[in-house]
């Protein structure tokens, strides 16, 4: 990255000399939409305006730069290009804030988390919404590919029964930007967080099993004295407080 103090994040503030680093992660080069790949869940290197007019951002309307590449709305981030994000302008997720009490302390609230394959961070068990999708059956899907790893068929129907118990009743506790590491000055994350409470017999129903790019899960404990809780993925410990 191009090294950006705080003061210069703005694109208010005026800076000639900045200079950030073009950059597209090698998985979204090889995943771009295209004759070829007509089914590829990246955009083609070149900005589509047409179809970028219709992406909406929880910031607002899109701003382009020069060469027609949408701006980020919070300012100068050191890198250019869609970096390890697939898609210019706003990349859609959704994320599951699943809490319970602390089995044993009622005045302990825990959530469910992931430790992420990628970074080894750990993070709420969210992801990106596909194509055409809904964010309410994104937030599940998830949810159940990353601790939902059951051993049997079995299982997989009694924890997805659970699963659909517990997400038929939640609220929207945030939308918008995501201050992610991922994110570039044309492509950043926006998300949509959603909180579902967990009663003491549902969570004996839902055996946490880690999968898809989950490397580990957990209940975690909502307490800053929590060293993996106090360090959570990007913005994820804002949206639980």
């Amino acid at each position: 990255r191009f090294p950006v103090e705080d003061a210069k994040v703005s694109w208010k503030v005026p800076w000639p000399e900045y200079s950030p680093v073009p950059f597209v992660a090698p998985s979204v080069l090889a995943a771009e939409r295209s004759d070829a790949n007509p089914n590829g869940w990246a955009d083609s290197p070149r900005p589509n305006l047409a179809e970028l007019k219709h992406r909406l951002s929880c910031e607002g309307p899109l701003f382009f730069d020069a060469d027609q590449r949408p701006v980020n709305p919070r300012g100068r981030t050191g890198v250019c290009g869609r970096g390890m994000l697939g898609k210019w302008g706003p990349n859609r997720a959704a994320d599951p804030i699943v809490t319970r009490w602390k089995p044993g302390d009622k005045r302990k609230l825990q959530i469910v988390a992931i430790q992420r394959g990628d970074t080894g961070v750990w993070a709420l068990p969210g992801g990106m919404v596909d194509a055409g999708e809904v964010v309410s059956v994104t937030v599940r899907r998830e949810f159940a590919e990353e601790v939902g790893n059951m051993a049997s068929d079995a299982e997989r129907a009694a924890f997805n029964a659970a699963v659909d118990e517990l997400f038929a009743h939640g609220e929207v506790v945030y939308r918008g930007y995501v201050d992610d590491p991922r994110n570039t000055d044309n492509a950043w994350m926006e998300t949509t967080a959603f909180h579902f409470h967990c009663t003491a017999d549902l969570a004996v129903q839902l055996p946490l099993r880690a999968g898809d790019d989950a490397h580990n899960v957990t209940w975690l404990d909502v307490d800053d004295a929590e060293p993996r809780y106090a360090a959570l993925y990007a913005s994820h410990k804002d949206w639980v407080d």
